[in-house]
């Protein structure tokens, strides 16, 4: 029995020792405290660890931000080196926001040597976490498309950039703190040389304190070590006030330090070289959310959710009320001068029936420059084209570039010579306003060949980075810089870094005002273009064109009751020099993607808010098919069919996916998930409904062809399928390359035949 007594008490022991190390070592118990007490800094890091690890954002390309960060149109050593800068710097602000934080609650670290460094290499389980799973997924990524020796450098690269931020921010922490066991030793050997009496007052309210104290048993030395927690010190509670009021002193000097370098990079925003690559822009904000969230908990302890609600409902009050203003303007308006009236009184007042004859006898004479320019390609009537092109960020804005040049090239420019009206949201009106622009420039310069590999490159070209940067510095932050554009000064916003980026890659062939396309397209030497943004108050279309087109916003006669469809820019707007719209601001208007490129406030009481296009109809189909009812009388007279080109970047055809999943979320969020996913086919089925409605009413044949951005999910390599490229404003070069390929594809080249013989005829 003893002996047996024995074996149960050696058993008891190795447990209990195991569980001491097992569950009591400091990494697990930081772990575990942060689970409790701080969630949103851990937060911060799960949203990083989704993004790299693919699975939040990849449909945004979110994670390609990361796996391959551009600086200065390059993927390289310093685009991985800045963003390892950036990490460092947010690890770091995570380190020291947790020190002031936790340490109160473990405060043996105080009685170690280099307290600071022990509590990094103890708290970096989540950072390390992060680190293993970022690493990898880069090495994944960019080995398919690079050489070994490549991959290293670019990982060499992300490490030293790191470790440089890490150890200069650690460096200084450290050399401005005092040896806590030094200061302790000696205000505790004063304190006890005193009476008796002291000596009881101390340890009594020594033993009071060890009530806010958490277990600890092993932790990690310097050398990543496992050593026991030999240090019982009991710590002076207004010592540790003390030393932790120091610490602070140095987190709020190191806040600041990075507070005003951001500042300063936002001053240089401008220049390419200060212009930061788009994942490192958003660590940066992450660190900024890192650090005032963690001031609040520091200062406020239990109070820092009231307070910060109470900060959101202020500071929507006042927005509400107007005492801070943010607002995004069009530039080349005037906002100086009394607003247009938003009202269905002055709609009318515009749309008057001599106003719209009037624009429609413009719009014929504008058919028949066009039907005489289509001659010499035939003695026959004319096949008229409608261009319709999809939303979708850059990735569409290159699909529908390529398709035109490559249609172009095939034909010589028959194709774009039938076109007479470009419609549709976003990116591929972009990329037809690129090429219709070099289109245009081709006719009176020889050396403008619009088919040219270079110019789809241009188009291409990083287009985030610096909207992402202005996010955090003028946005967020400053604000206050402005800029002149045709006598009005404007405050340079993500909106205006967007344009400039978008200028710079194109050679500056878009920055023109928009009444300066007026005599062009009333001359038929390039189709017109219609951007048709949606009005957030109301859902109507405003019309954005050099031409007058008050005749889209009426219904038909008959029907009096109906709503306004939509309003003209140009009326609407004449008294604050609509025709001086820049192009590159209407074509962002068309283009708003939420938090990338802002809602633009327009001079109208009441504000009129504009939307992307793409919310009320993501092909352009709509205000084609209403030209059309329109001039039907003459075009069944002067031409031989219409044709309706989509340029899309989804497949017409998608395959159908289940809508509700077997999890309880799925089920709760289906009905929103469901209109949000299956809002295009939505869109599509109507725009079909509306073709074939057309076909009822117009006494010539009507034809519809689709180009479609296809991936055929090929395989890369034996763990890699080629994937769908991104709904963003920067791609990659592998999302380039399916871009340029998919023209090859069985299904466009079939389209493409058939689009070859209806031009024929």
């Amino acid at each position: 029995m003893f002996a047996k007594s024995l074996v149960y008490k050696k058993i008891l022991t190795y447990f209990q020792k195991f569980w001491s190390v097992a569950f009591y070592n400091f990494p697990l118990q930081l772990l575990i405290f942060n689970i409790k007490k701080n969630q949103i800094l851990l937060l911060l890091w799960l949203f990083l660890i989704g993004i790299v690890s693919e699975s939040l954002g990849r449909i945004v390309g979110l994670p390609y931000l990361f796996l391959e960060p551009e600086y200065v149109n390059e993927v390289n050593f310093v685009s991985f080196f800045i963003l390892g800068v950036c990490l460092g710097i947010f690890t770091m602000c995570y380190h020291i926001t947790c020190f002031l934080l936790d340490a109160p609650r473990f405060r043996f670290v105080a009685c170690l040597p280099t307290p600071f460094i022990k509590f990094i290499i103890n708290n970096s389980t989540v950072p390390a976490v992060f680190i293993v799973i970022y690493t990898y997924k880069v090495i994944d990524y960019q080995i398919i498309d690079n050489e070994w020796h490549e991959v290293v450098l670019r990982i060499l690269g992300l490490i030293i950039g790191f470790n440089l931020s890490a150890l200069f921010l650690m460096a200084y922490f450290i050399s401005t703190n005092r040896d806590i066991f030094k200061l302790l030793a000696t205000k505790i050997d004063k304190r006890l040389k005193r009476t008796k009496t002291l000596k009881v007052n101390v340890l009594a309210n020594l033993k009071g304190d060890k009530q806010e104290y958490l277990r600890v048993d092993y932790y990690l030395n310097n050398w990543l070590r496992v050593e026991k927690n030999n240090q019982n010190y009991l710590i002076d509670k207004a010592l540790m006030l003390r030393i932790f009021k120091q610490n602070h002193i140095n987190a709020v000097i190191i806040q600041t330090f990075l507070f005003f370098t951001i500042l300063l990079l936002g001053g240089l925003s401008e220049y390419t070289y200060f212009q930061l690559p788009a994942a490192a822009s958003l660590v940066l904000l992450l660190t900024l959310i890192l650090i005032v969230s963690g001031a609040f908990y520091f200062w406020l302890k239990g109070w820092a959710v009231s307070v910060a609600i109470l900060l959101l409902l202020f500071f929507n009050y006042a927005f509400t009320n107007h005492w801070i203003v943010s607002t995004y303007q069009a530039f080349g308006l005037n906002y100086n001068i009394q607003k247009a009236d938003y009202q269905i009184y002055n709609l009318k007042k515009i749309t008057q029936d001599s106003i719209c004859q009037h624009d429609k006898k413009q719009m014929l004479q504008v058919l028949e420059n066009w039907k005489r320019k289509c001659q010499r390609d035939s003695l026959h009537k004319p096949t008229l084209i409608f261009l319709n092109v999809t939303g979708g960020g850059q990735r569409s804005a290159m699909w529908t570039f390529r398709t035109l040049q490559y249609l172009d090239s095939l034909w010589k420019g028959k194709f774009f010579r039938h076109t007479v009206l470009i419609t549709g949201a976003s990116g591929g009106m972009v990329g037809a306003a690129y090429f219709r622009e070099l289109y245009l420039q081709a006719q009176t310069n020889p050396n403008i060949r619009p088919w040219e590999y270079k110019y789809w490159e241009n188009l291409g070209k990083d287009n985030l980075n610096a909207v992402a940067f202005n996010l955090i510095i003028n946005d967020l932050f400053l604000g206050f810089d402005t800029f002149n554009y045709s006598g009005y000064a404007y405050r340079k916003d993500r909106g205006y870094a967007f344009e400039e980026q978008l200028n710079k890659n194109t050679e500056f062939v878009l920055d023109k005002p928009l009444h300066s396309y007026r005599q062009p397209e009333m001359l038929a030497q390039i189709p017109m273009q219609l951007l048709a943004p949606t009005i957030l108050n109301d859902g109507r279309r405003l019309y954005i064109s050099p031409l007058n087109f008050s005749f889209m916003t009426l219904p038909e006669p008959k029907f009096t009751n109906h709503k306004i469809h939509g309003v003209e820019f140009l009326r609407l707007f004449e008294a604050q020099n609509a025709p001086n719209l820049r192009f590159l601001t209407a074509l962002r208007m068309n283009a708003t993607f939420p938090y990338v490129t802002p809602n633009v406030s327009l001079p109208t009481i009441p504000t009129m808010e504009i939307m992307d296009a793409g919310l009320s109809d993501n092909y352009g189909v709509g205000d084609a098919v209403k030209f059309l009812h329109i001039f039907k009388d003459w075009i069944e007279k002067n031409t031989s069919r219409v044709v309706f080109v989509a340029i899309r970047d989804t497949r017409k055809k998608a395959a159908i996916t289940a809508t509700i999943g077997e999890s309880l979320l799925a089920r709760i969020f289906a009905p929103l998930g469901s209109l949000y996913t299956n809002w295009e086919n939505i869109q599509d089925m109507n725009n079909d409904k509306l073709i074939e409605y057309a076909q009822y009413w117009l006494k010539i044949p009507i034809e519809r062809i689709d180009l479609q951005y296809i991936v055929k999910g090929r395989k890369i390599n034996t763990k890699h399928y080629e994937k769908r490229a991104s709904l963003s404003w920067r791609l990659t070069e592998r999302e380039k390359e399916s871009i340029f390929r998919s023209i090859y594809l069985p299904e466009n080249q079939e389209a493409i035949r058939q689009l070859a013989k209806l031009l024929s005829r």
